[in-house]
C-alpha cells in the first residue's frame, strides 16, 4: 500500500492567530491573571512558544504583565478599549450587573451604567433597589450631555476638541436648572475633572438628582 506523501495542511486551530486568541481567552476570566506556567499547562504549549506569544501580545498592548516576582498576565488596556468601543454592549451588561446590584442594595438608590460611542451617551443597564419608590433608567436611553451626571462624568475626561464638537450641537433645556450655555458647561466639566465626579441636580428631570463617577482605564479615554 503506497504511503501518502501529501503534507497535511495546518488547521485554523493550529494557526499563530488562533494561539494568540487562545491566550487572551484563557486569561480573560481571571481578574489577577495567570502565570506563564499556568498557560503552558492549560494550553499544552511549550514554554518557548508561550513566552514568544506573550511577548508579542504585550508589545501590542493586548496582554499586560504584572508582578516582577511571580509574573502574571491579564488582558491589556488596548483590548479592553476595543471592547468598550464595540457597539455590542452585551458583555458590559453582564460584567456590570453584580457591582450595580451591590451598589443599589447598599444605597437604596437606582444604579446604572452609561456608555459614550463618540457621538452620544446612552444608558447600558440599570438596577433598581427593592424599595416602594424607585427610578429605573431604560437601557438605550440617550443621556443629554448638558443635563445628566453620567454624560458629564464621561465627557469631562475627553480632549477639548471632542468636548467642543459635542457641545456644538443644540443644547435643549429640560428644567429651569438645565445649563445651555457652553461657557458654563465648560467650567462645570473642569470642576468634574478636578473633583472626580459629576452631579445632576434636577437638571434633566424635575425633583430628581444623580451623581456619576467615570470608569477610568489606566490608559485611553473614559467611555
Amino acid at each position: 500500500m503506497p504511503l501518502n506523501t501529501k503534507s497535511k495542511k495546518p488547521s485554523a486551530k493550529d494557526s499563530p492567530l488562533e494561539r494568540y486568541i487562545s491566550i487572551m481567552e484563557t486569561v480573560a476570566p481571571f481578574e489577577h491573571g495567570l502565570t506563564a506556567i499556568e498557560l503552558e499547562t492549560t494550553l499544552g504549549l511549550p514554554k518557548t512558544t508561550i513566552n514568544r506569544l506573550l511577548h508579542a501580545l504585550i508589545e501590542s498592548g493586548m496582554i499586560t504583565a504584572e508582578s516582577v516576582r511571580n509574573r502574571t498576565y491579564r488582558l491589556g488596556d488596548r483590548l479592553l478599549q476595543l471592547l468598550q468601543m464595540s457597539p455590542d454592549s452585551g458583555w458590559l451588561t453582564t460584567l456590570a450587573q453584580r457591582p450595580l446590584q451591590d451598589l443599589a442594595d447598599r444605597t437604596g438608590q437606582s444604579a446604572f451604567l452609561s456608555k459614550f460611542d463618540g457621538t452620544e451617551v446612552r444608558s447600558v443597564t440599570c438596577v433598581a433597589p427593592d424599595t416602594p419608590v424607585r427610578t429605573y433608567v431604560m437601557p438605550g436611553m440617550a443621556m443629554p450631555v448638558n443635563a445628566t451626571a453620567s454624560a458629564k462624568a464621561i465627557l469631562a475626561f475627553h480632549p477639548q476638541e471632542t468636548v467642543n464638537r459635542i457641545l456644538a450641537t443644540e443644547l435643549r433645556s429640560y428644567t429651569d436648572r438645565t445649563k445651555t450655555k457652553i461657557a458654563e458647561l465648560t467650567r462645570e466639566l473642569a470642576e468634574v475633572r478636578q473633583q472626580g465626579y459629576a452631579m445632576d441636580l434636577a437638571e434633566h428631570v424635575p425633583g430628581l438628582g444623580s451623581i456619576a463617577f467615570p470608569i477610568r482605564p489606566t490608559s485611553g479615554e473614559v467611555m
